[in-house]
């Protein structure tokens, strides 16, 4: 047997306490900045954002470019390099916007048994909600009833065939008669779903009015016309209009969700809704977009991006904040870009995040990112998306089954560090995706490795775009241990070299 020399043994001895060093010096470098993600920082940055400057940050408004400014300026001070337009930290896009002056009215006529009738006034916002993009003025008109105020010949369904809607107050739902996104005929409903489309059916049909069926909350989401003066309203307006005519909403939407045949009527009953709105058509916004660059010279051109929308919906007679929807997203997504950009781990892959404009609008902002990437879309891992997680007890994460291999970064995550209940979910695809309800759809709709990360076990009561949704209504642990847990998961998926996607 041949001698081993004893400069070979010393070399390797050497050779595995450097990487023991290296490995112990890496999990310290980690666990501080891990510790380092407080709910007291986390909790003052939730203030800032629904704080009265940013007036509940509709896009394209000062107090929505105030917020972005701020998000920037954290960027820049934690050590984030912009990835925006022209070196900034702004991806720029055109957007017009409707400022709510006050929060307008709504009203019945109800006719008594003896021929008399009285005018029944809604409250705000309980009972109603001014149209968020409504035109300027009033409208006293019959309601007539459309259905989902769909028109879809080649579906062979039509809402609005058969009445007369010109000058009058049309009553929609939201979505549409097929519920299944997992069916693929579901495909073929989704242009008509989204509230763009039915309000400018309504107009195209001749109505003068358009009162959705919506909650009673704020909905920038319905394009502007200046001919057409819209509400949201919530039960016990609906319930109105209904009373004595033997069916309500509930019934009839059954209905039309079983045969696929329209049920639209007129229903007698006249209301008055009056606005007061004011548009501004050369609006400007932006998505904030950062980057933490790769440090491999072949895998930092792969990416991670990840993205909340920092928009909310403004004011309609009184502030919404959006704490929860969607200051929580983006503030469990600032705790975890300071912790990886002061870690001093350097970061194999790219990261990227994006705090999206435009989403109570109709998903304007990621729908740019998507299609205009920092770095391509076929070098991306995954987009991973956060909209209201901040109310519960729990961490969940969902991605799409085919690339459910991509669920073990946050599972490892939450069973090593954070000892949250914790729900993994893989659906078929388009079960999870397949409503174009946020901004994750823009990206799983065009090839994107999609998930989501969200919260269970919620307690606390979800002020939904409506006054209330401020600082209090979020739970700041559960959104302390989601930025620690994404911080934890995007370093190790970051840094995994036998990643293959």
């Amino acid at each position: 047997m041949r001698k081993i020399s004893s400069f070979i043994i010393i070399a390797v001895l050497y050779s595995c306490t450097a990487q023991t060093f290296s490995q112990d010096n890496a999990e310290t470098k980690l666990l501080e900045q891990f510790h380092r993600i407080t709910s007291e920082e986390m909790m003052s940055w939730v203030e800032k954002l629904c704080s009265p400057e940013y007036k509940g940050r509709l896009t394209g408004t000062p107090g929505y470019m105030a917020s972005a400014e701020w998000v920037a300026g954290m960027f820049r001070e934690w050590g984030i390099k912009p990835a925006g337009n022209d070196g900034s930290f702004f991806q720029w896009f055109d957007h017009p916007y409707t400022v709510v002056n006050d929060i307008g009215s709504l009203s019945m006529k109800i006719t008594l048994a003896d021929g008399s009738s009285i005018i029944k006034n809604y409250t705000y916002p309980d009972e109603y909600y001014p149209g968020m993009n409504s035109g300027n003025g009033e409208i006293s008109a019959e309601v007539v009833f459309a259905g989902f105020g769909v028109t879809a010949p080649e579906l062979n369904y039509d809402d609005y065939k058969g009445i007369d809607v010109k000058g009058k107050i049309v009553l929609v739902n939201r979505d549409v008669p097929h519920t299944d996104p997992r069916n693929p005929e579901y495909q073929k409903w989704v242009k008509y779903c989204y509230h763009q489309y039915k309000l400018e059916n309504a107009v195209k049909h001749g109505a003068s009015g358009f009162l959705y069926i919506d909650g009673a909350s704020a909905n920038p989401n319905i394009s502007y016309d200046p001919s057409i003066i819209v509400a949201g309203i919530g039960p016990e307006p609906l319930s109105d209009i209904f009373a004595g005519l033997k069916t309500d909403n509930q019934t009839l939407l059954s209905q039309m969700r079983k045969t696929f045949k329209p049920a639209s009527f007129n229903t007698k009953k006249v209301m008055t809704i009056k606005a007061n709105t004011t548009r501004v058509p050369d609006g400007k916004a932006c998505n904030v977009v950062g980057i933490i660059e790769g440090t491999d010279p072949v895998l930092k051109n792969e990416s991670i991006i990840i993205g909340a929308h920092l928009d909310a919906v403004g004011q309609a007679g009184k502030i919404v904040n959006g704490a929860l929807d969607n200051a929580s997203g983006v503030v469990n997504i600032m705790g975890a870009a300071k912790a990886m950009a002061r870690s001093g781990i350097q970061l194999k892959r790219s990261v990227v995040f994006v705090l999206f404009g435009g989403e109570e609008n109709g998903l304007i902002g990621s729908r740019l990112y998507a299609n205009n990437p920092v770095l391509p879309k076929e070098k991306t891992v995954t987009f991973i998306n956060l909209d209201m997680v901040g109310n519960g007890t729990g961490l969940s994460v969902n991605a799409s089954s085919p690339y459910k291999n991509l669920l073990k970064y946050f599972e490892d995550a939450n069973a090593s560090y954070i000892h949250r209940p914790f729900r993994g979910s893989a659906p078929e695809p388009m079960q999870y995706y397949g409503r174009p309800r946020s901004d994750s759809f823009n990206f799983s709709s065009i090839g994107y490795r999609t998930m989501s990360i969200g919260t269970t076990g919620a307690y606390k009561k979800v002020w939904y775009h409506l006054p209330g949704d401020d600082p209090d209504a979020v739970t700041i642990d559960i959104m302390q241990d989601a930025a620690r847990m994404i911080y934890i998961a995007l370093t190790a998926m970051a840094n995994d070299t036998s990643l293959a996607f």
